[in-house]
């Protein structure tokens, strides 16, 4: 995802004087952080415990001051886009829209020997290897829809000397991004039917000419099911009733007043 992204880190050092509890470090999205405290040539790294990092942010808070003539060495690295919070978020909503309604199926005997079929929903461990560059390109459109909202506010700029800052190329940049990855990701999903597209065969669901009911319609159950797990199981699709009747009057099926 990092790689897609071009956000692998960078590496950063920074030198900052003592006196003080807090400082800037001057990049947010740190991680990997070091810090050693330079007095009178000796050099101590400090732990975990003697400070608190805001890595978002870039702010260092030391429980202790460090002392007015020592210098703190700071060395780490950080993310220029995204932290790794953000990119676990960008690959849920991927790994959802990518797997919507898909089931991993095993086929298991239970103690009384009866065989059914456990049926679980897709984890991150399920996707096969052929489609994880799919998922790839879907958390990097989740990603990118982001800072192409964040760049949409921004508005081109004409000074008086007649300098033109085109600042509303970075939204079009994006949204052309978006587009060939959108693209890229529909021609592999198609490729293994896949996806919120992929082709699924239905069960259509019929009306009674003699009740005027919809005829019920059950689970499609394996040859060698047997058990208590294998009794049939009702479907219910949803019922689309955009122009219902909500008044509560009744029918007159039986002539009026009833």
């Amino acid at each position: 995802m990092r790689r897609a992204l071009g956000d692998l880190g960078v590496r950063f050092r920074v030198t900052l004087p003592g006196g003080k509890a807090e400082y800037e470090i001057g990049h947010a999205r740190i991680y990997d952080i070091t810090i050693d405290l330079i007095e009178d040539s000796n050099v101590t790294t400090l732990e975990e415990s003697d400070y608190t990092l805001n890595g978002t942010e870039g702010i260092l808070t030391l429980h202790d001051p460090a002392p007015a003539g020592a210098t703190l060495l700071v060395t780490g690295h950080y993310y220029t886009l995204f932290e790794d919070e953000e990119l676990d978020a960008y690959i849920e909503t991927a790994l959802a829209r990518h797997t919507y309604d898909r089931e991993v199926v095993t086929r298991v005997r239970d103690e009384n020997g009866f065989i059914h079929y456990e049926k679980t929903p897709f984890t991150l461990e399920d996707v096969p290897p052929v489609e994880e560059e799919a998922l790839i390109i879907m958390a990097q459109i989740e990603a990118l829809w982001d800072m192409a909202t964040d760049a949409a506010s921004d508005i081109d700029v004409w000074t008086a000397e007649g300098t033109h800052l085109a600042r509303s190329q970075r939204f079009d940049q994006l949204m052309e991004m978006i587009e060939a990855l959108r693209a890229r990701y529909n021609e592999i999903a198609q490729a293994l039917n896949v996806g919120l597209n992929r082709i699924q065969v239905a069960t259509l669901r019929r009306v009674s000419r003699t009740t005027g009911r919809l005829v019920p319609v059950f689970v499609p159950r394996e040859y060698d099911e047997s058990g208590p797990e294998s009794y049939p199981k009702r479907i219910l699709p949803p019922i689309d009733s955009p122009y219902e009747d909500e008044s509560g009057l009744p029918s007159p099926i039986w002539g009026p007043g009833y």
